[in-house]
């Protein structure tokens, strides 16, 4: 019997290589500066995880697998890490390197991680949010082995993605059929992780565990209200990590 993220055969065989929707490259920047007040507090909320669940220090070198417009790889140069974001999204390799791109802060290429011949233990941290429910299950695990081979011993991944056993579903089905984006079920998300199977996934490459929590679940929703509000519900999200919340994020390490 499968299971919710199970691979069919036929897609056990596929390598999947973008999402039926095109996404443009600066949408995950615009949607943190310029969009709506929900979709801003969402993205903002990811970059708050640098100072709560995943801090970089100075001088650690950082893969940003799935990098999008940029933002994530910018927010840890920022804080002095050297960071390399890569994206299959051409436009948004482009926009990223147009936008945040500096020497000795954040680069960035495109291509697939397998594809790009890295240094065997040659990162301190892997970055990769909201990517791996967009590949097959067995892709997803492929790619949690081939970051394993190039973080170096003691080194840590971090992962976000939607939480398929909370809110999420009724989430991404209000947002399928009332929001004028791209459509997230089946078109962009294809692979439905929780945290049983994401814990699986991450110690069956080879993994640590160190953590598996809930964030970003209902106060992206109050800030159209209230910023405040939202940013004080959020906090409190951080104390409960509610078993329905959101979105997953877990930091796994490489051991020594």
């Amino acid at each position: 019997m499968e299971t919710e993220s199970t691979p069919t055969a036929q897609s056990t065989a596929e390598r999947r290589l973008g999402d039926v929707a095109v996404i443009d490259g600066g949408y995950q920047h615009r949607a943190l500066t310029s969009g709506p007040p929900a979709q801003r507090f969402w993205h903002q909320s990811k970059l708050n995880l640098l100072d709560w669940i995943f801090p970089v220090a100075s001088g650690d070198r950082i893969i940003d697998v799935g990098c999008g417009s940029g933002v994530f790889s910018d927010a840890m140069a920022k804080r002095g890490a050297d960071v390399l974001g890569i994206d299959a999204n051409q436009s948004a390799v482009e926009y990223a390197t147009r936008t945040f791109a500096r020497p000795g802060g954040a680069t960035f290429r495109k291509g697939f991680l397998d594809e790009l011949a890295l240094e065997p233990a040659s990162f301190d941290k892997a970055v990769c949010l909201e990517v791996i429910e967009h590949v097959y299950e067995h892709q997803a695990r492929k790619l949690f082995t081939d970051l394993f081979a190039i973080l170096k011993p003691g080194g840590q991944l971090f992962v976000t993605t939607p939480n398929y056993r909370g809110v999420w579903p009724l989430v991404e089905w209000a947002a399928d059929r009332f929001s004028p984006v791209a459509k997230m079920d089946a078109e962009q998300h294809i692979t439905h992780f929780n945290r049983d199977n994401l814990r699986a996934a991450l110690t069956q490459t080879g993994y640590q565990v160190g953590e598996i929590r809930t964030f970003s679940t209902f106060a992206s929703f109050v800030s159209p209200l209230s910023w405040r509000a939202a940013e004080q519900l959020e906090l409190l999200e951080r104390k409960v990590d509610l078993p329905f919340g959101s979105v997953l994020a877990a930091v796994a390490r490489k051991p020594w």
